[in-house]
């Protein structure tokens, strides 16, 4: 081998062997003294380059931000622990998206937020602003991965990851593996001109005592091996509901809603599991796709169609006093029954046959 080329070979692994080179890596706290560090993660989100990764040390911040760059912000480990804590200021939390009062708001993207609590203990608003824990507005972009939020508790107003591109061009959105639980309103909510993928998380709304949505998809893209837990059959909740777009529902497994999957937008909903809910599907519209599922222990129905046509087929319902229900003339489905006493029922009307009226799209976000 020429010199030449063995310089090449030992100039390449230098400049891209290990990232530390020439990373625009920050920090925040004491725990890595090598690096540039801010005492705030408000201050080094402020004063770093755009594209830099900011490296938090185990801690709890009481800070507030916006973030309005391309960024990457991550928790690490440092001695026995990694939990970088995220809570609100001594002050309360402040509009910044108006309705909500977002605990962390992106304005830009690519913006990553990895393995970092958002804890909204003590925010204060008493429902006077809606809350978000982390708040992804118009033209931001990036992935969500490793996250919890919890503590979204605001009268019935706070959200544990909201993402709204509002603008005409289409970014790409991931929130995958994440925590979200003890939220009142909705766990997961992404809006608008995205193509997302909702991916792995652990939704719990187990400690709702009033309405609560677990995700709720209205843009495109996937919906796929996330766990959504709800607050029980009897309460008025919805575990999955998909409007205005028609991303893939796959592999999920919803437990203990009023209802598990809510359509208004005939989505694709496959090779899912849902058990103890009061009505594991409902259509409003005609054209969904519901293939595959396991539908186990329904209080009420395993499919609530409204009278509305779609692909129902290859099902395995379980244990449910009527398997489809308002099912209209002249639709062929085949699907597998255990212990049903009445495997479907003839459409009665257009309307929803659900007390209360209980078939809900969220409030105009």
């Amino acid at each position: 081998m020429s010199y030449l080329k063995i310089l090449f070979l030992v100039t390449a692994v230098l400049l891209f062997g290990t990232r530390s080179v020439f990373a625009t890596d920050y920090a925040v706290g004491i725990c890595e003294p090598k690096l540039t560090s801010y005492t705030k993660i408000s201050d080094a989100v402020s004063l770093v380059p755009a594209g830099s990764i900011v490296e938090i040390c185990p801690g709890r911040y009481a800070e507030q931000l916006t973030i309005s760059k391309a960024l990457t912000l991550e928790g690490i480990t440092s001695g026995n622990s990694d939990q970088v804590i995220i809570a609100v200021p001594s002050g309360g939390l402040a509009v910044n998206a108006s309705p909500y009062a977002a605990q962390v708001l992106v304005t830009s993207g690519p913006v990553n937020i990895t393995n970092i609590i958002v804890d909204g203990t003590g925010n204060g608003l008493g429902g006077s602003a809606e809350l978000a824990g982390i708040y992804y507005g118009a033209g931001s972009s990036g992935v969500i991965k490793d996250v919890t939020t919890r503590y979204q508790l605001d009268s019935g107003e706070g959200v544990g990851i909201y993402a709204s591109n509002s603008n005409s061009t289409s970014e790409l959105l991931t929130i995958e593996d994440c925590s979200v639980h003890d939220f009142d309103y909705i766990g997961i909510l992404v809006n608008g001109q995205y193509t997302a993928t909702i991916r792995a998380n652990h939704v719990n709304g187990s400690s709702a005592t009033a309405f609560v949505f677990g995700i709720l998809g209205a843009a495109a893209g996937t919906v796929t091996d996330n766990v959504v837990i709800g607050p029980g059959a009897s309460i008025d909740s919805q575990g999955i509901t998909i409007e205005d777009a028609s991303p893939t529902v796959t592999a999920n497994t919803l437990t203990n809603w009023f209802i598990g999957f809510e359509d208004f937008s005939a989505a694709s909903y496959t090779s899912n599991t849902l058990r103890n809910n009061s009505y594991s599907v409902n259509l409003n519209v005609t054209g969904a796709k519901v293939e595959s599922n396991t539908i186990t222990q329904s209080l009420q129905a395993g499919i609530e169609l409204n009278c509305f046509t779609g692909t129902v087929k290859s099902n395995t319902i379980n244990d449910a006093p009527i398997g489809l229900d308002n099912v209209p003339s002249g639709l062929s489905t085949t699907n597998t029954y255990f212990n049903v006493p009445s495997f479907r029922t003839a459409c009665a009307g257009a309307s929803p046959a659900l007390p209360n009226g209980i078939a809900r799209r969220p409030r105009s976000e």
